[in-house]
């Protein structure tokens, strides 16, 4: 299947904010939002106002976590594609802070993994119940990557 937005992506991704915003305080606090579906990926944000240092930067936290919560929800979104509840977590994560962010709407984009590695995934999922999938988001501000992420991310059937 090739990945590409779709009306029922962004609407699934809206309804995975709003249950992330109901069961997780945090995101809550950060103010986590849906930014929409695109070829590229989806993407989160959070507002700058809120969500700074003492340098009034994007807070490495809010970074992390962003980056983190778009995996989680890229990993929801390919299963709810191939119709399978799955209750998901991550396992492992890198992260990489190049250069502050300024923008004032801070947004992580986690691309969308390749069609073989996708379709791998979901089968693993199907037949073995159980399944890991490694993706990648990133955060510009001025245009220039900013946060690089790097995360695995183990789904397990309902």
């Amino acid at each position: 299947m090739r990945w590409a937005a779709t009306v029922s992506h962004k609407q699934t991704l809206e309804k995975l904010v709003a249950y992330l915003r109901e069961e997780v305080p945090m995101v809550r606090q950060f103010d986590v939002r849906s930014a929409g579906v695109d070829a590229s990926g989806l993407v989160l944000e959070v507002p700058l106002a809120i969500n700074f240092n003492d340098k009034h930067t994007a807070f490495a936290g809010t970074l992390a976590s962003l980056c983190t919560l778009s995996g989680w929800a890229m990993t929801s979104l390919i299963c709810e594609a191939a119709g399978l509840k799955a209750d998901i977590a991550a396992t492992h994560s890198e992260i990489t802070y190049a250069r502050p962010c300024t923008e004032e709407k801070v947004r992580a984009t986690c691309a969308w993994p390749a069609d073989a590695t996708a379709a791998a995934f979901t089968t693993a999922l199907a037949s073995q119940g159980r399944a890991e999938l490694s993706l990648f988001a990133q955060v510009l501000s001025r245009d220039k990557v900013a946060v690089r992420f790097s995360g695995n991310y183990i789904a397990r059937m309902l």
